[in-house]
């Protein structure tokens, strides 16, 4: 896909990321980004969500009807965050059936590293945790797998990818972790690692990526789009240990 076509070169796509707790949308015109913004957390972010979409697409004189092609975040990150875009993106794509182009928060992070060899992606987890992946490209600058996505302490992301050279470590859980690691994660970084700090929202990555998986195929509708969550939630760990009480655990059984 080194040229678009002049179909997809007027193609209206529509992304939207709130798995962390800022959420930011982004607009894009085949290969040309028309506009994005970053909302600072907000405790009505469900309230407030369309409000911003609206705001975003009045500006350049637009409608959400117009919208050809929406991407949303699908996790790992923030439960609460992914239900929330997600939920706001299918009911679009839903109500003008058009389709939906899902990207986990690691690709997103791997793709906005790139080009490099390997990116080892990190976005922040719970307790101090990192989810992690690694990465290589394709010829377009599409971010392929070479490992399943984990949940892990920031080290141990380190020691499954300490065999990898050239190696490109990503996202927010890098640059934590990097400041909080122990001295030998820390020399392991700067012996053998680089980190990239994101230059852009997480929208503008999931935008640009939209454009290349719908050419590769890989759509989703309203009804097949999935969360990736990678690690259960915090209830669900509780309940399966018996620390839930029992009015709370029949109400999660029956739902």
């Amino acid at each position: 896909m080194n040229r678009l076509d002049s179909t997809t070169s007027e193609l209206i796509i529509l992304a939207l990321d709130t798995s962390s707790r800022a959420t930011s949308i982004a607009v894009r015109r085949g290969d040309r980004l028309l506009k994005s913004i970053k909302a600072p957390a907000d405790e009505k972010r469900s309230e407030n969500l369309w409000s911003d979409v609206h705001s975003l697409l009045k500006a350049l004189g637009m409608a959400i009807g117009d919208v050809d092609l929406f991407s949303v975040c699908v996790g790992p990150g923030s439960f609460t965050g992914l239900r929330v875009g997600m939920a706001a993106i299918k009911g679009f794509a839903a109500a003008g059936s058009k389709p939906i182009v899902g990207v986990t928060s690691l690709e997103a992070a791997a793709f906005g590293a790139g080009p490099a060899q390997f990116v080892c992606s990190m976005v922040t987890a719970y307790k101090g945790d990192v989810y992690s992946q690694l990465f290589s490209f394709d010829g377009y600058g599409v971010p392929i797998a070479e490992n399943a996505p984990m949940v892990s302490t920031f080290d141990k992301a380190l020691e499954r990818v300490a065999d990898v050279n050239e190696l490109v470590l990503a996202g927010g859980g890098a640059e934590a972790g990097m400041d909080a690691s122990p001295s030998n994660g820390q020399q392991l970084i700067y012996k053998k690692r680089a980190i990239k700090r994101a230059e852009h929202s997480l929208a503008e990555a999931l935008v640009s990526l939209a454009l290349l998986k719908r050419a590769r195929g890989e759509v989703e509708t309203a009804e097949s789009l999935k969360a990736c969550y990678v690690r259960r939630a915090e209830a669900e760990i509780k309940l399966s240990l018996g620390l839930l009480g029992s009015k709370i655990k029949r109400s999660m059984k029956s739902g």
